[in-house]
């Protein structure tokens, strides 16, 4: 595997679109470092890693994952985001390479952040019974700790229920937390931009939101964040998720209900939102459970996540062990 090819075909054309330098707190400068992008952030481990030890930072270079060893994170990419270190000066890590296939892609932020995420942000049939009038208000719910695997780590279909589906997200990254933001400011408080599955158990979805969206690794995130500035309108983004290759879900972020910056400015209304919090805003038309017949996830398939101008996040489904 090459880093290359968790790239978005079409991100040689979003990289023209990105925003321009930023002077948030964040990033407050940014210069091109690789053919990928300028800043990648991931989080990993390496196979002689105990499971209790720190989290590893690097950047995605063409020649894989270079580990940024001088900054000693004690948290991950929460660490750096709760110290206000500038992004920017991961441009140029010191640490070895790892190559693709040595390191363990770790779920960005799910195991020292928070996740929360926004539902019914689209305009599309409800995979999970009654259709729900279109909503006043942006409804949220939150993804606990166990629920989201990294990239390339097996997602798994439970022996609860058949009707395990997918659901493809654009995710913002909190960088500079708050409370009682304003619309027009909530983008400052954006570090980063990543992808994420929420998988979701739709008959135990009927049985209320939290149950069907919190299996053990139902779901995904990553593979990295991209930093803010690479993203020059996140309500103009391509979105895809793909079965086997088979594309089932391809909409634009253009058509959300509630854009992303009302979804944070609302959240932030009701929680002070921290650095390293996680937001999913929702997904389009095309879900498994949109088909009729319905299209579940089984143990050997695929899926892949794609979002222009951040990369593709890839899991492969196995299926719950019997107890």
């Amino acid at each position: 595997m090459t880093l290359a090819s968790l790239l978005a075909p079409d991100h040689a054309a979003a990289h023209e679109k990105r925003a321009p330098p930023s002077t948030r707190r964040i990033l407050t400068s940014a210069r091109r470092v690789t053919n990928l992008a300028d800043v990648r952030v991931v989080e990993f481990r390496l196979p002689a890693d105990l499971p209790d030890a720190p989290i590893r930072v690097g950047i995605a270079e063409e020649a894989g994952i270079r580990e940024a060893t001088s900054l000693g994170v004690p948290n991950g990419l929460k660490g750096l985001l709760e110290r206000s270190v500038d992004l920017a000066a991961l441009a140029a890590p010191d640490g070895p390479i790892h190559a693709p296939d040595s390191v363990e892609f770790l779920p960005l932020l799910a195991t020292t952040g928070r996740v929360f995420a926004a539902g019914l942000n689209y305009e599309k049939k409800y995979p999970a019974g009654k259709q729900p009038p279109t909503p006043t208000h942006p409804p949220w719910f939150s993804k606990m700790p166990g629920t989201l695997v990294g990239h390339d780590q097996p997602v798994v279909a439970p022996i609860a229920h058949e009707s395990f589906d997918y659901e493809a997200e654009l995710a913002a990254v909190i960088g500079v937390g708050g409370r009682h933001i304003g619309v027009d400011d909530a983008l400052d408080h954006v570090a980063g931009w990543t992808c994420l599955n929420d998988g979701s158990v739709r008959a135990w979805q009927r049985h209320s939101v939290n149950a069907g969206k919190n299996f053990e690794q139902s779901g995904s995130i990553g593979p990295w964040m991209v930093t803010a500035d690479e993203i020059a309108d996140p309500q103009d983004l391509r979105l895809m998720a793909r079965v086997d290759g088979e594309v089932r879900q391809d909409a634009s972020t253009a058509t959300m209900i509630f854009s992303v910056a009302e979804i944070i400015s609302y959240l932030s209304q009701a929680i002070a939102l921290r650095p390293g919090d996680v937001i999913a805003t929702g997904s389009p038309e095309g879900t498994g459970g949109s088909f009729d017949p319905p299209r579940f996830l089984v143990a050997s398939q695929t899926v892949e996540i794609e979002i222009e101008g951040i990369g593709i996040l890839r899991n492969p489904v196995i299926a719950e062990e019997a107890p």
